[in-house]
C-alpha cells in the first residue's frame, strides 16, 4: 500500500508458480457456494495443489488445514508473491450463442460501512454463510476469492486504460470448465493507477456478488480494531469507525466492473423449495388465484418457453401433483398492502412479488426462514428447477425473469435491498487466480 492508504490500492498477489504448482487451469475453481460435496473431492482429485484446499477445505478442521495450507504453499513456492500492482481482468465467454467480454479491475479497496453511502450491497445475505467465511478469513489472513463491485459508467479515461491495457499480454492465462477464458493483466505503472485510484475516489461502489466475503470483511476488521486479532492496534480511529493509518485488514480485495460494461450479464436464479406440507401445497391451489392471473401448460418446456417470450411481471411455478403454470400479479396495489415497509424500487421486482405474496402470504415462508438457508435451493437452470419437482423429490419451483442492471442501479441508489439470491451475474469471478494476503 502506499503511504497515503488511498481508497483504492495495488497489492502484493499471491499466485500459482507453474513450475512447482502445475497447469493454472487445474488449481482454479468456481466460488465456494457453487461447490457441492461431488463437486468438493472432483477439484481435491485434479490436483493437490487446487486452490479448493484454501476455499473449501474437506478436513475435520478445515480453517486450520486451509491455514497450514496456504502457509506450506508460499513457504514451498507453490504460490509465489507478486510485485504490487492492480489487476485487469477479463473473462471471454459465450451465453445463448451470443459471445460476451467483461473486463473487471482487482483491487484492494478499503473497507466503508454501509451506513457512509459510499459502497452498498444490492441484496441481503445469510448468516451462516457470513460465519463460515469470517472462520476462514481469520484462520487464513487471507482473500482467497474476490468481491464483486460495480463503479458508475461513463469515465472516459478509464475506459481508455482498461482498453490499453487488454492490449497487451496477459501474466495470467487459464480456461475453466465452462469453457471462459480468464485472463489477468497486471498495471505496476503509478501513473495508469493513480488513473485508476483518481477515477474512483468518491465514486459509488455497488457490491454485485460476494455481500457475504464484503459483509465478513467489516466483521473481521471490527475484531482487529477491538484488539482480539490482527496487526498493531491503530493510533486514532473516526468517529464513523475508519482507521486514519489503515492496516491491511482495513482492505479487502475487490473486481470492479463498471455499470456499462458490455458484459455485464444477469441470470435469472430460480427457486426450489424442498419440502411442502399437504396444508401448504392445499394452501397454494386454493389462494393462488384471489390475486394472480394463472394460465396452465401440459408441459414444462412451453411454459418456460412462455415465461422467456412475456419477460417481466410474470412468475413460473410448479407444484407437486400440479400442472406447470405462469402467475401474473393483478394489481400492483396488493404488493403496497403485503409490504408497506418495502421500497417502491423493490416491490416492483418479481422476486419481491414471489417471496411476500406467494412466500410469506400463501405458503407460510417467513423471510426469517428463507434468511435461513434451509429448505430453498438457488440455480439458474429452469428446466432443472421444473425436474427437480418431480425426479429429484421437490415440493416446488418458481422461476423468475432476470433483474436488470438498471434495476440493480435503481435499487442500490435508493438505498435499498432485494431479497437474497436475487441476481446471478454470469460468468463468476474464478478463485485462485489472485490471492490477497492480509499482512
Amino acid at each position: 500500500m502506499s503511504a497515503r492508504g488511498q481508497r483504492i490500492e495495488p497489492f502484493p498477489a499471491l499466485v500459482f508458480n507453474p513450475q512447482r504448482a502445475g497447469r493454472l487451469e487445474e488449481l482454479i475453481a468456481p466460488p465456494y457456494d457453487l461447490i457441492d460435496k461431488a463437486r468438493q473431492q472432483q477439484l481435491y482429485a485434479r490436483s493437490p495443489n487446487n486452490v479448493v484446499r484454501l476455499e473449501l477445505n474437506s478436513d475435520p478442521d478445515p480453517y486450520a488445514s486451509a491455514a497450514a495450507t496456504l502457509e506450506n504453499w508460499v513457504a514451498g513456492g507453490i504460490l509465489r508473491r507478486l510485485p504490487p500492482a492492480i489487476f485487469l481482468y477479463t473473462q471471454t465467454f459465450e451465453w445463448e450463442q451470443q459471445n460476451f467480454v467483461r473486463r473487471g479491475w482487482v483491487v484492494r479497496m478499503r473497507l466503508e460501512e454501509f451506513s457512509n453511502g459510499r459502497i452498498l450491497p444490492h441484496e441481503r445475505t445469510f448468516p451462516k454463510a457470513k460465519e463460515d467465511r469470517l472462520r476462514l478469513l481469520a484462520a487464513t489472513r487471507a482473500n482467497i476469492s474476490s468481491v464483486f463491485g460495480l463503479y458508475p459508467r461513463g469515465n472516459q479515461e478509464l475506459k481508455a486504460l482498461t482498453s490499453e491495457v487488454a492490449a497487451r499480454a496477459p501474466i495470467l492465462e487459464a480456461r475453466d470448465d465452462l469453457g471462459i477464458l480468464n485472463q489477468v493483466h497486471a498495471i505496476h505503472s503509478a501513473a495508469d493507477i493513480n488513473i485508476f485510484q483518481r477515477a474512483l475516489d468518491s465514486s459509488r461502489v455497488l457490491i454485485a456478488d460476494g455481500h457475504h466475503r464484503y459483509e465478513t470483511a467489516l466483521e473481521y476488521r471490527r475484531r482487529c480494531l477491538s484488539g482480539g486479532q490482527g496487526s498493531a492496534p491503530v493510533n486514532v480511529v473516526t468517529r464513523d469507525g475508519e482507521s486514519s493509518a489503515p492496516r491491511p485488514e482495513d482492505y479487502v480485495m475487490m473486481t470492479l466492473v463498471a455499470f456499462d460494461d458490455p458484459g455485464l450479464l444477469i441470470l435469472a436464479t430460480h427457486r426450489v423449495i424442498n419440502a411442502l406440507s399437504d396444508e401448504q401445497i392445499k394452501a397454494f391451489e386454493e389462494r393462488i388465484r384471489e390475486k394472480f392471473e394463472v394460465e396452465e401448460f401440459e408441459q414444462p418446456g412451453t411454459m418456460i418457453a412462455q415465461l422467456r417470450s412475456k419477460g417481466r411481471g410474470y412468475i413460473g411455478a410448479a407444484v407437486r401433483n400440479t400442472v406447470p403454470r405462469i402467475l401474473h400479479l393483478r394489481n400492483q396495489n396488493d404488493m403496497s398492502i403485503a409490504s408497506p415497509d418495502m421500497h417502491e424500487e423493490v416491490r416492483r421486482l418479481d422476486v419481491a412479488v414471489l417471496h411476500s405474496l406467494i412466500f410469506d402470504e400463501i405458503l407460510g415462508i417467513t423471510p426469517e426462514m428463507v434468511r435461513s438457508g434451509e429448505n430453498i435451493a438457488y440455480t439458474i437452470d429452469g428446466a432443472a428447477a421444473l425436474a427437480s419437482v418431480g425426479s429429484a423429490g421437490a415440493a416446488a419451483a418458481f422461476l423468475l425473469t432476470p433483474p436488470t442492471v438498471y434495476d440493480v442501479e435503481k435499487v442500490s441508489n435508493a438505498g435499498a435491498t432485494m431479497p437474497e439470491k436475487s441476481t446471478y451475474f454470469y460468468p463468476k469471478l474464478q478463485t485462485g487466480l489472485l490471492i490477497n494476503p492480509i499482512s
